[in-house]
């Protein structure tokens, strides 16, 4: 089996298929989202907490699983996926994912640098994995992420002392999908910001938490 190593400007994104083509256009983006050896069993991780969203998140992708994906974004499809600057609409693809601008503040994020972002919603999101999930053979992690401790999370509070969102990073790591043979990895230093909101679950009632926003940055602290 051979091992493709991404450029900079020609990386893998386990996400997304944002090319909108289907096989070599599919597979160019970036991301790294690794867990640590192994399955996450079920009782360890939960949206009950911020970094159990995102473990489960991880293993949405390992066992490509859209219905575990799409339980982590919001039931108001307020979702949005955000690019770095740094990545041309060209070289990410996209171009097919109804991709438009946003200014970001200084106030509006801790990890996120003011600028201009290119972004586009929850659909878009849902049919890139989809697609990524149908087609690719096997979605290995080869090396695991650096999230950030949970003391270092940037939490926001309302009046009634209540928890109500969530800002945390995720750093480097190793990421390879299978697909006809090959491998298509992912370089590793990369980073991903998630903004977490607190949603009540249809189901059980209880509030859980779900992935507002999401960074992929081309730059790490």
């Amino acid at each position: 089996m051979q091992t493709r190593f991404l450029s900079h400007n020609k990386r893998f994104i386990t996400r997304v298929f944002i090319t909108g083509a289907l096989l070599a256009a599919a597979f160019s983006c970036d991301s790294l989202f690794l867990p640590t050896t192994g399955l996450p069993e079920d009782a360890k991780f939960s949206r009950a907490t911020p970094r159990g969203t995102i473990e489960l998140l991880l293993r949405a992708y390992q066992e490509r699983r859209i219905d575990l994906f799409t339980e982590l974004l919001p039931k108001n499809k307020s979702f949005r996926f955000f690019m770095s600057p740094e990545y041309s609409l060209d070289e990410y693809g996209a171009s097919g994912a109804n991709a438009t601008m946003l200014s970001v503040n200084d106030s509006q994020y801790h990890y996120v640098k003011a600028r201009n972002y290119y972004f586009w919603g929850h659909d878009s999101e849902v049919a890139k994995h989809r697609k990524l999930f149908d087609l690719a053979e096997i979605i290995e992690f080869r090396e695991p992420p650096i999230i950030d401790d949970e003391r270092d999370f940037r939490y926001t509070v309302n009046e009634n002392n209540d928890t109500t969102h969530v800002e945390l990073r995720m750093r480097y790591g190793e990421l390879c999908v299978g697909l006809n043979r090959e491998d298509w990895c992912t370089q590793n230093r990369q980073m991903q910001v998630f903004l977490l909101e607190k949603e009540t679950d249809r189901t059980s009632g209880e509030r859980l938490w779900v992935i507002r926003d999401w960074f992929d940055l081309d730059y790490i602290f």
